[in-house]
């Protein structure tokens, strides 16, 4: 906002009005229908003998992150052996931390290496014929597991996990498990095909362990398929706390080609807070903190009478019904507008389009002309988004309150493709980009990268979202005052190696959320420092931080995770150097996550030992599970640092000292509202 001043099968308000129309669009986007599933070559080369049988998926929600298990086994219907591999679309802030084969009913746990060094190993043994497994990532768009030898007329059972730290936003969580394809990857669509249908045993199980009262958890895509139930209150050491499961099952099989969403709702008590997670495993190793700030939303208007410019990818990927809802989603957006405000449709596929020729202000008769016009949109051509962004810098009104739209997946194959040359291209204007990146399998990376740089958002819609959810999520952000160029420090404690290091504009109802190293036990001092309607204000919180802490070992791969995002971000914009490169890798082998340098690998145990790998993460793996076992017969553990306390501050947007705010209320009479109408 700028105010005024995918292998083989056989191998095998009137403004707020205008701008939730403007996110409806998103409602109408039709995804692919394929999803995720055992890649076959497209043209059908052999047959389906090898195929999933069963899909398992178990998920916790508990302080702050989420783990996410996929226990599969593929059955061989040939009369020889094959290759199978499986592909899912990447899972946002994510990291393969563990790969198991079963080897004569005994799992094995996998360990990272240098993917080059791992793609040879697998393949010298898939050579042989032994038993063996390999996940690799594929760039932003998916993780790809290879398993090495389907025995014919046989069965072989893979298990993989990985953790996301997970955020809330205006006291709502959201937690997404990716099926979808995206179609992003054009080359890899037209090579292989996917094989999404489960044969037997289809299961979701989610679990949510809540510190702080639940108000609703909801599951919208699958309302009436999914068993929610309340096991009972967690007994928080604060609140009553609570634990929600959801189920999805079917015996019968099932297609991987929905997402699943999860949805909980904080009660409406739960205050802004300061949560700080701990894990030092003893007093003589460093040890690794997540802090947790939720500010209160209390952050002003933005005055009305704006000016929307909507820059629309029209390129060849969104043919079809997409196009066709894309037009009926920017009928509706205009239809909203109020007359004192204006709007700029550009458009781009093999280069970008001012189809409005500057503003228009949004009178009737220009609304009608407009949905004519764009309903006869026609999809096409190449992905220019740099082209397109430039158009819809262009003409602006330093008088008038101004908002850009992206609507994309984020890929870009007609012109400049870099993330430095963007970057660079929106340094030039004082203007706020709102990215909605479209699916699954897109360039995150580039569209957080941007929306960062601008001071303004980015935010993933999937066809299973609450859309309207999300719009309310949107609204509050785009038509309210932020916290500009936020800051984060710590007396004390010996802390270091802080990641994400900027943190840059905090929305309304946005956390902060940051990982960090310490040496030293004992009281240490938060300052929170942002600039707030021109004025610089601070605010500080005590905390403490353990000797000893060993219930949440996860901590220490989420800080790896952050800390090798930042550096692949280095890397895409100033380019990839040896150093930058052995950054990457050493973090993805010392904390074992699979990483675009890095690769997960199984062999047989005396196969490891032969080559001298390390069993590192299986005694992370280890390590790991007991504490997540100690974690599950135990209450979800409160780690708020300002109770009884507040924070000392200037006049401030309420962070740390009360309710979640006004907004939130809103969006929750809002919500109830829409749920009796619904009943």
């Amino acid at each position: 906002m700028r105010s005024n001043s995918t292998a083989k099968s056989w191998q095998v308000g009137r403004t707020v009005k205008a701008f939730c129309a403007a996110c409806f669009l998103l409602v109408y986007l039709a995804l692919r229908s394929d999803g995720a599933g055992l890649l076959k070559p497209a043209d059908g080369g052999a047959g389906p003998e090898v195929r999933i049988r069963s899909h398992r998926v178990t998920v916790t929600i508990n302080n702050g992150f989420s783990r996410t298990e996929v226990d599969q086994q593929f059955t061989n219907e040939s009369d020889w052996d094959m290759e199978a591999i499986y592909s899912f679309p990447l899972p946002k802030q994510a990291s393969v931390a563990e790969l198991s084969l079963w080897l004569a009913g005994h799992e094995v746990v996998g360990e990272v290496l240098e993917k080059e060094q791992a793609r040879q190993l697998y393949e010298e043994e898939v050579k042989k014929g032994n038993d063996t497994a390999l996940s690799e990532k594929n760039d932003f768009k998916t993780f790809d597991v290879n398993v090495g030898r389907v025995p014919a007329h046989g069965t072989v059972r893979v298990r993989l996990v990985y953790y996301q730290p997970l955020e809330i936003d205006l006291n709502v969580g959201r937690y997404v498990y990716p099926l979808a394809e995206g179609g992003v990857d054009e080359e890899r669509i037209g090579f292989w095909a996917v094989d999404d249908n489960v044969e037997a045993q289809f299961s979701f199980r989610l679990t949510l362990q809540s510190a702080f009262p639940v108000k609703d958890v909801r599951v919208p895509d699958y309302q009436n398929e999914a068993l929610i139930t309340k096991a009972g209150s967690a007994g928080a050491e604060e609140g009553p706390g609570e634990v929600y499961e959801v189920r999805l099952e079917s015996a019968e099989g099932a297609n991987l080609c929905r997402d699943i969403v999860f949805y909980y709702r904080l009660d409406d008590t739960v205050p802004a807070r300061v949560e700080l997670i701990p894990y030092r495993a003893g007093t003589s190793e460093p040890g690794t903190f997540m802090a947790v700030l939720t500010p209160a939303a209390s952050l002003r208007r933005i005055a009305e009478g704006t000016d929307w410019v909507f820059v629309l990818d029209v390129s060849g990927s969104m043919g079809g019904a997409k196009i066709a809802t894309l037009a009926d989603g920017v009928g509706r957006v205009l239809g909203k507008m109020s007359p004192n405000d204006r709007f700029r449709i550009v458009t781009f596929n093999d280069n970008a389009r001012d189809l409005t020729h500057g503003f228009v202000a949004a009178s009737p008769a220009n609304v009608r002309n407009w949905i004519g016009r764009v309903k006869r949109i026609r999809a096409g051509g190449g992905t220019a988004l740099f082209a397109g962004i430039t158009e819809g810098y262009r003409h602006l009104d330093a008088d008038r309150t101004t908002g850009v739209i992206l609507v994309t997946d984020g890929v870009c194959n007609v012109g400049p493709t870099g993330h430095a040359a963007f970057l660079n291209l929106l340094r030039k204007h004082d203007l706020r980009l709102f990215t909605f990146v479209l699916g699954n399998s897109a360039n995150q990376p580039l569209m957080e990268r941007l929306a960062l740089e601008s001071g303004g958002f980015a935010m993933n819609i999937c066809a299973a979202d609450d859309i309207v959810g999300r719009l309310l999520q949107a609204k509050a952000k785009v038509l309210h005052e932020c916290m500009h160029d936020v800051r984060l420090t710590f007396d004390g404690g010996k802390v270091s190696d802080l990641t994400p290091a900027r943190i840059g504009n905090v929305f309304a109802g946005q956390q902060i959320v940051v990982f960090g190293h310490y040496t030293d036990s004992g009281a240490i001092e938060l300052t929170l420092n942002a600039r707030v309607a021109g004025e610089r204000r601070a605010w500080t919180c005590r905390a403490v931080l353990p000797e000893t802490d060993t219930a949440n070992p996860e901590l220490e791969r989420l800080w790896a995770l952050s800390r090798i995002d930042e550096l692949m971000q280095e890397i895409r914009e100033k380019g990839e150097t040896p150093e930058r490169r052995r950054g990457v890798v050493d973090l993805g082998v010392a904390y074992s996550l699979v990483t675009d340098y890095t690769s997960m690998l199984v062999l047989r145990e005396e196969v490891m030992e032969a080559y001298g790998i390390d069993r590192r993460n299986a005694q992370r793996v280890h390590r790991e599970r007991t504490a997540q076992r100690a974690r599950a017969a135990q209450p979800a553990r409160n780690y708020r640092t300002d109770r009884g306390r507040t924070f000392n501050h200037q006049p401030a947007p309420g962070v740390g000292t009360g309710p979640v705010g006004p907004l939130f209320m809103a969006l929750l009479v809002w919500l109830r509202r829409r749920t009796q109408k619904a009943a």
